[in-house]
């Protein structure tokens, strides 16, 4: 970039112009090329006036592109510096989910056995792991018989106020019939709670319950997919379960 004249220059190139405007008079002493004294004397004043006027006029326009120079500079460096942020915050939370996904496959490989019962903690851990991943209020995992409209079992994670999910199993049935990925139900007491099932067909289904921020940012951020991954390790459990109890 050419960089712009230092503005005291300018600043000395009007004064000059001012002087020699002011000095007019004494430099004219007798008539020249057919114009009388007098008249010399209100040309100059006028030719170093538009001067002036026209060195002021260069002036404010240099002081108005470097202005804008520097705005566009202070905006190029918020700009760089607001993704900057984001991509150190999306890479912590790339990095979060990991850690989580490989606690919860950790924790599952190690509890599953042929011979015992699925312990509550896991099922708990599962929701919690969830609920954290997307920085949810509250998360439930509901495992239910879908045919007979039973809940075989609830497991809540709360990071503040406890809430309870007043949702029927019949629109949970609904999600299932309609192989719903996810949907937003509206429980019975008004709130909008995300609902993610397994993608199993068993009649034993595992279903993950979310009650988010009710920002739209916060419900944009939502990873579906990695839901996903926690609640078709709860139906796996859930299957677990059943087979022992066969």
């Amino acid at each position: 970039m050419i960089k712009a004249p230092k503005l005291e220059w300018i600043s000395l190139v009007y004064l000059l112009f001012f002087v020699m405007a002011v000095l007019s008079p004494s430099m004219h002493t007798r008539d020249r090329f057919g114009f009388s004294e007098e008249r010399l004397e209100e040309l100059s004043i006028f030719a170093f006036g538009i001067a002036g006027l026209a060195t002021f006029a260069a002036y404010e326009h240099l002081m108005e592109k470097r202005e804008k120079e520097r705005k566009d500079v202070e905006m190029s460096y918020a700009r760089a510096k607001k993704e900057l942020i984001e991509s150190y915050a999306y890479i912590g939370s790339v990095n979060r989910k990991i850690e989580l996904l490989k606690k919860v496959a950790n924790d599952t490989s190690l509890t599953i056995d042929a011979s015992s019962k699925v312990p509550k903690e896991l099922y708990t851990a599962i929701a919690m792991n969830a609920c954290a991943s997307v920085g949810a209020a509250s998360a439930l995992l509901r495992v239910m018989s879908v045919s007979k409209l039973r809940t075989e079992g609830e497991y809540v994670h709360h990071t503040g106020k406890r809430l309870v999910f007043k949702i029927p199993n019949k629109d949970l049935r609904d999600l299932h019939e309609n192989s719903s990925r996810h949907a937003f139900v509206r429980s019975e007491d008004g709130k909008e709670i995300l609902v993610i099932p397994a993608d199993h067909a068993d009649d034993t289904k595992a279903f993950l319950l979310l009650q988010l921020e009710e920002s739209a940012e916060k419900i944009q951020e939502v990873d579906v997919s990695l839901l996903k991954v926690f609640v078709n390790q709860a139906q796996i459990l859930a299957r677990q379960f059943a087979k022992n109890s066969a």
